[in-house]
């Protein structure tokens, strides 16, 4: 509930800072692109001209948020995640899960990665290579759809009911007409009963994706622990699937333990 007062709430609003709002105007338009931009590409996607936003973009290059490439191609770095990432929880959630997935990895010569929710969709910030000499990595920082990965089924499935409708509100007009409001409420229903996800990797041709919740002292989901399970066509490979969602299931159990979680977890 918000306890700020409306006389409060209207002297807020009338503050102003040009040169700090350009400066985010610049970081959000770069994250919501995906891809890099000319100064020339980010003054036209602002509506600015050049020199409004040059100083801004040279002062965000020598703080290290964004990168130059060919071109005079501009990038975001990871310097927003790493900031993020100090948080306290997010921080102690990756230093106990670390050691768990570096164990996960070596029992089940796959990789696996950690996703947490963060506006509107899923965010990897964690991630442990497989030490078998083929194995799919993720970057730390990509991110995951809601409504069509194995992550976000997880996340939407053991959220609260208020925070699962402003999940689904915070999504893409065209991603919620994708998916059926009942195609939905089935996917979760069964996503909780069954106490993890097994699904086809929606991004990925040839990849399993299994997905374990992670709780905390609390019992709220913290994040999804995942592994995209790659099966080897020589037969190279000696861990089976089940075997390897085994693992997992334990693996989630170990870090939600190491958040002072003790409830019961199916699957």
């Amino acid at each position: 509930m918000d306890v700020v007062s409306e006389p409060a709430r209207r002297k807020r609003k009338t503050y102003t800072a040009p040169a700090l709002e350009k400066g985010l105007d610049v970081l959000e338009l770069l994250a919501a692109e995906g891809a890099s931009l000319t100064s020339a590409e980010i003054a036209s996607r602002l509506d600015r001209s050049v020199g409004e936003i040059f100083r801004m973009i040279v002062v965000l290059e020598q703080r290290g948020y964004i990168a130059s490439g060919t071109g005079d191609r501009y990038s975001l770095t990871l310097k927003m995640f790493e900031v993020s990432s100090q948080v306290a929880p997010l921080k102690r959630l990756t230093a106990v899960a670390i050691d768990v997935m570096h164990d996960l990895a070596r029992k089940t010569q796959q990789s696996c990665h950690l996703v947490v929710y963060a506006n509107g969709r899923g965010v990897i910030v964690a991630q442990e290579s497989s030490p078998s000499p083929r194995g799919l990595n993720v970057r730390i920082g990509a991110e995951a759809p809601l409504l069509d990965s194995c992550s976000g089924h997880l996340i939407l499935a053991f959220a609260d009911d208020s925070t699962k409708a402003r999940m689904l509100a915070e999504q893409p007009a065209d991603a919620r007409k994708s998916q059926s409001k009942s195609g939905i409420q089935r996917m979760i229903t069964r996503v909780r009963k069954q106490g993890f996800e097994s699904i086809r990797s929606g991004q990925v041709a040839g990849v399993h994706d299994i997905g374990y919740p992670v709780f905390d002292h609390s019992g709220r989901m913290q994040a999804a622990l995942l592994i995209p399970f790659l099966e080897h066509l020589d037969g190279s490979h000696e861990v089976s699937f089940e075997d390897c969602r085994a693992f997992l299931s334990d693996a989630a159990a170990a870090i939600s333990r190491s958040l002072g979680y003790y409830g019961d977890r199916a699957g």
